[in-house]
């Protein structure tokens, strides 16, 4: 692996690019956006509800409403109307929504695209009860997991020992966290009643730290990567070799192109790393790698011929996420720091919309209706493990590692 160089994404400005964003989203859109536009690209935006906010980021060249309601051939006829207008040079999604259906349009787009997922691999990956499966039968290490259709089907689980606490319950399909609860000790068993989504996820809940992994594959190959933790203070880099080698058999396995972002908990017992969930697209904290000098976007945009065969990544960089410590005492700050700072106060309009969240994009996801490309799970286990209340995969088989892994 090899260290990115000093600034190199952050700094760099590329021969003049146009570039079309596909957005449904407006917060993980408008960040995508930014680390698009700072290396270069011009941003012009097509997209429709929430993402309507993005016209007011001044690195927004011009955005286009789209009459998209669901059908695929009206969305490539604005893509293809716009790519001559504007003289669109790449095209690239920022939301869950505008990469599947990329994915499943890319041998007809026009123009290049950023590397996405198969819209196999998305479906796979996206739905969290198909990840976890997955995972399980292949050796990938995660929580053991449970599917149930509604809180009913939970609750009975719950109070015959089928299930037992500490629980992660979850939607199949939502990412950011909407919609997660955990379930620790019996006095929050009340949680559960608030879920407003069906089927529910279940993972068994592991005590630890809460990291993350973001990558950019190539045909099962990473080719860049950046492992983090972030909480209400710092956003910080730093390297976990189990956690990459984790996420690293899990790329090949399915041959994965394009970005994704791995949620993980390092865990207190036995100092492994558990996949919790994918993202199989960019991701909010891409803009945090950027500024701490590895810009995701660019790379997807150099391409596997422009890394010349290495593996970019960032073993460490932290960055301070509270604009007013910076200001008042600015002795303290770091460059990241200051260039936090800059990225929020440089784009004043946005800055104050998101502060009074003046768009919520929490329902925008892919149906879990839709994801049903691929199940590439084990018949024999699947069969095992239902909607309701039989055993769980992983129960009884103990989670098998590659040769040499630590126990």
């Amino acid at each position: 692996m090899s260290r990115a160089r000093g600034d190199r994404a952050v700094i760099a400005r590329r021969a003049a690019v146009n570039g079309l964003m596909i957005a449904f989203a407006f917060t993980l859109p408008y960040h995508v956006l930014r680390t698009a536009a700072a290396c270069g690209v011009r941003v012009y935006v097509l997209g429709n509800g929430a993402s309507r906010g993005l016209r007011m980021s001044r690195y927004c060249r011009a955005y286009r409403e789209s009459r998209f309601d669901g059908e695929a051939e009206r969305l490539l006829a604005e893509i293809r109307e716009l790519v001559a207008l504007h003289a669109i040079d790449v095209i690239f999604p920022s939301d869950d929504v505008s990469t599947r259906l990329l994915a499943t349009l890319r041998d007809r787009l026009p123009i290049r695209c950023t590397p996405i997922p198969a819209v196999a691999d998305f479906d796979l990956l996206n739905d969290k009860w198909n990840f976890t499966r997955f995972c399980l039968n292949h050796g990938v290490r995660v929580p053991q997991g449970w599917l149930f259709d509604d809180v009913a089907g939970l609750r009975q689980a719950l109070d015959s020992g089928e299930v037992r606490l500490p629980i992660t319950v979850k939607p199949l399909n939502r990412s950011g966290g909407i919609g997660v609860f955990h379930v620790r000790d019996p006095g929050e068993i009340g949680l559960i009643d608030a879920v407003d989504y069906c089927p529910i996820l279940v993972q068994r809940h592991i005590g630890g730290e809460t990291i993350g992994i973001s990558v950019l594959c190539e045909r099962g190959r990473i080719l860049a990567h950046a492992t983090q933790r972030r909480d209400a203070v710092r956003f910080q880099l730093f390297a976990n070799p189990d956690l990459l080698d984790n996420v690293g058999r899990l790329a090949a396995l399915i041959g994965y192109t394009g970005p994704a972002n791995f949620d993980a908990v390092l865990a207190d017992e036995d100092g492994l790393s558990y996949i919790v969930e994918c993202n199989p697209r960019f991701w909010y904290t891409i803009y945090l790698s950027m500024i701490a000098g590895l810009n995701f976007v660019d790379l997807a945009l150099t391409g596997p011929s422009g890394l010349a065969g290495e593996t970019a990544t960032l073993d460490s960089g932290e960055v301070r996420l509270s604009c007013w410590n910076t200001v008042t005492r600015p002795w303290r700050a770091s460059r990241f720091d200051w260039r936090f700072v800059f990225y929020d106060l440089s784009d004043p309009i946005v800055y104050m919309m998101q502060r009074a969240k003046s768009y919520d994009d929490s329902d925008v996801a892919v149906p879990v209706a839709q994801m049903t490309a691929c199940d590439r799970t084990d018949p024999s286990a699947a069969s095992r493990t239902t909607r309701a209340s039989n055993r769980p995969l992983g129960q009884f088989a103990p989670l098998q590692r590659a040769p040499g892994e630590a126990p």
